[in-house]
């Protein structure tokens, strides 16, 4: 699977794997509070939903299934760690966000048909438990996360990035460049990528192979599976001259220096 490539896990890895030691609550916090300004209620749906189905998951998991007691600390460092590694991979890879958003209401249904069947035994009065605590709350969560909670993700919680996508896509690059420059500075990866584009095939922009590349790199960096093909496939076409060029001339630049 592409999402699961060899440069997304090293990104995943160095992201998210510290959080659990405390090193990047910061960086950790930075990108939820940018979905929280967003929409409140979708990052609800998106993270706070899914962490807390987690937390019961796991803990039905370790109590029924594995028969172990696990610590309320454990259970929630686990399910922090696996809901942000999956977060980190939706807004990186189409397929991956697809599964994301559609998991979320199945682990409301799944918790509750569990419930249904094996705690409080089928009866009337479970299934009128189960259609109010389960089937509704998974209605509404699904809604909400297949609609407006995939548009987010797609976007990366960015303003200016769809509306300068479109234009670009539209052929009108000076407005695009407007809104898609913002979104780079403040480091959106497919706002980068989309600037790297424009410059590898001279849309609205001088063409300039090197500099594409440097916006395909900053933009792999962040984990943008997409950006990381487009690197690697133009700078196996690059001279011995372009490659010294960039790793010389343009190793170190800046997003800002770019632009």
């Amino acid at each position: 699977m592409k999402f699961l490539s060899k440069h997304n896990l090293k990104a995943a890895t160095f992201k998210y794997t510290p959080l659990l030691l405390g090193l990047r609550v910061p960086g950790f916090i930075r990108i939820h509070f940018k979905y929280m300004r967003a929409s409140l209620i979708t990052w609800f749906v998106l993270f706070i939903a899914p962490f807390v189905m987690g937390v019961v998951s796991l803990s039905i998991i370790c109590e029924k299934i594995l028969e172990v007691q696990a610590g309320r600390i454990q259970l929630f460092l686990v399910s922090l760690f696996i809901i942000a590694l999956a977060f980190f991979f939706a807004e990186r890879n189409r397929k991956f966000r697809r599964i994301y958003v559609i998991a979320i209401p199945t682990m409301v249904v799944a918790n509750g048909l569990f419930h249904l069947f094996f705690i409080d035994m089928f009866s009337f009065g479970s299934l009128l438990k189960f259609a109010i605590l389960a089937a509704l709350p998974a209605w509404w969560l699904g809604h909400h996360a297949t609609g407006k909670g995939y548009r987010l993700l797609s976007n990366g919680a960015d303003k200016d990035y769809r509306p300068g996508r479109d234009l670009y896509m539209d052929g009108q690059y000076e407005a695009a460049f407007i809104r898609l420059e913002l979104a780079a500075r403040r480091g959106h990866m497919k706002s980068l990528y989309l600037l790297g584009d424009a410059h590898e095939h001279g849309k609205g922009r001088e063409k300039d192979r090197i500099k594409a590349a440097k916006f395909y790199d900053k933009s792999g960096r962040k984990g943008y599976g997409k950006a990381n093909r487009a690197f690697e496939t133009l700078f196996a076409s690059f001279s011995p001259e372009e490659k010294d060029a960039y790793e010389a001339v343009l190793a170190d630049v800046t997003v800002s220096e770019l632009l």
